[in-house]
């Protein structure tokens, strides 16, 4: 072979090493791409079925967990004496409702307020709340609640402000709601009354007034020496409304 010959076959030698690298170098960066490119994806495909997922779940749930909330306002059942009572979160409008309506109606139109002390009172609850304890089964608070409401009614006070809540008495849970909103607040007589300012507790007024209803809440609410006719029996000590979510056995009495 020539200088000549074998200069010329070197370089055709180089030139095909060279359209060689110069092909697989690129092939090499299409798979990375494609490999990258397939990852992604399928990581988004991925994302987009939980997504889909979850989203399916939530709508499942979520009418469930609205008829259970729904159900726990003005929850009935029958007592071991066969009669019907309200349990847990309830509004006034149902104790205005057959059976209920026998008692609240003739008791709430029969109370004659105290207008003059009731008058000193009305612009002392604009700020208040207050946490209403009862059962249906109970005379005192057949006897006493619809004057609660009838007082209210007449300071004016919003419905928005009066949270109902009506106890069992049964055996098993006794003075006690399916919710557990008496938790906490020391609950063992009822009616019971709690008038709230700024979510702490300011007084309570518990079965019956000490004097009148109207003379014990305004000693309440303008901070006068008031003790509920149980003070010292049965200590009820004032207690943050937050507190209600704490466990606490109410004693049967």
């Amino acid at each position: 072979m020539t200088y000549k010959t074998w200069y010329i076959h070197l370089g055709i030698s180089n030139c095909l090493v060279a359209l060689c690298i110069v092909g697989i170098i690129p092939a090499c960066f299409s798979i990375s791409a494609l490999y990258t490119h397939s990852k992604n994806i399928i990581m988004k495909s991925i994302h987009i079925t939980v997504i889909a997922i979850v989203i399916l779940f939530i709508a499942a749930c979520t009418p469930k967990m609205a008829s259970q909330q729904a159900a726990t306002v003005n929850a009935e059942a029958t007592d071991k004496r066969g009669n019907l009572i309200l349990l847990g979160k309830s509004t006034r409008e149902r104790l205005e409702q057959p059976p209920f309506n026998d008692w609240f109606t003739n008791n709430y139109a029969a109370y004659t307020i105290d207008s003059n002390t009731a008058n000193q009172i009305k612009p002392l609850l604009n700020n208040k709340q207050f946490l209403l304890f009862m059962g249906t089964w109970c005379g005192d608070s057949r006897r006493e609640v619809p004057r609660m409401y009838k007082l209210l009614d007449y300071c004016q006070v919003t419905p928005s402000q009066v949270q109902l809540v009506t106890l069992s008495n049964s055996d098993t849970a006794y003075k006690q709601s399916p919710g557990h909103e008496e938790r906490g607040l020391n609950i063992r007589r009822v009616p019971t009354l709690l008038i709230f300012e700024n979510q702490h507790e300011v007084g309570r007024v518990v079965e019956s007034p000490v004097s009148t209803l109207e003379k014990d809440i305004l000693a309440i609410v303008t901070g006068q020496p008031y003790e509920h006719r149980y003070k010292n029996g049965t200590s009820a000590k004032p207690v943050n409304i937050a507190d209600s979510i704490r466990l606490q056995q109410p004693a049967r009495q």
